[in-house]
């Protein structure tokens, strides 16, 4: 019996272990094992003083088209196909509440519905950044935003999971630029 409250612990440490666990299992093997696709983004640069600094990701793209006779319930989740293009840049193809037997696909809300189009949110939002360098980020993005060609997002997918990757603009990782920055 007195036992008993040692078990209970060590089960709810196990637990509480687990999950975060899991979580990062699944995140590593979405990165090590996933497709790389490309989209074009917007990214501003705010700041929240609980998680630090991040750059909003905010794909273009954030309606794909309906099939002939389907509805779209609000706040419901459900799988969009991915085409990559010529360009290298993936689109949204098509919805679907049932998960996609081949082919790369995102497990998605679907926001709203209007016009034969559904709009999604992404399953991802946020560039995380070194605290380090998010000076530097603000100083180059008040700099330079304007002048960029393009904000594209690398996104590792798979079995519908997404993980952001990295961010290039003009081609360049962001990283990369923000430590020539540094230097």
């Amino acid at each position: 019996m007195k036992s008993l409250p040692l078990i209970i612990f060590a089960i709810t440490a196990l637990a509480q272990w687990a999950v975060p666990l899991s979580q990062i299992w699944t995140y590593e093997g979405v990165l090590t094992k996933g497709t790389l696709i490309r989209v074009k983004c917007a990214a501003p640069d705010p700041y929240d003083p609980l998680r630090g600094r991040y750059l909003a990701v905010r794909p273009e793209q954030t309606n794909v088209p309906l099939p002939e006779g389907m509805e779209a319930p609000e706040e419901q989740m459900g799988y969009v196909s991915l085409t990559t293009g010529a360009d290298g840049l993936a689109t949204l193809s098509s919805l679907s509440f049932t998960k996609p037997a081949s082919g790369d696909y995102l497990h998605v809300r679907v926001h709203s519905s209007y016009d034969k189009q559904a709009s999604i949110d992404w399953p991802f939002e946020r560039y995380y950044l070194n605290e380090e360098l998010a000076p530097e980020a603000d100083e180059w993005f008040a700099e330079n935003i304007r002048n960029t060609k393009g904000i594209i997002a690398e996104v590792k997918v798979l079995n519908g999971k997404a993980v952001l990757a990295d961010l290039t603009l003009d081609g360049k990782p962001f990283r990369e630029i923000l430590k020539d920055r540094v230097k």
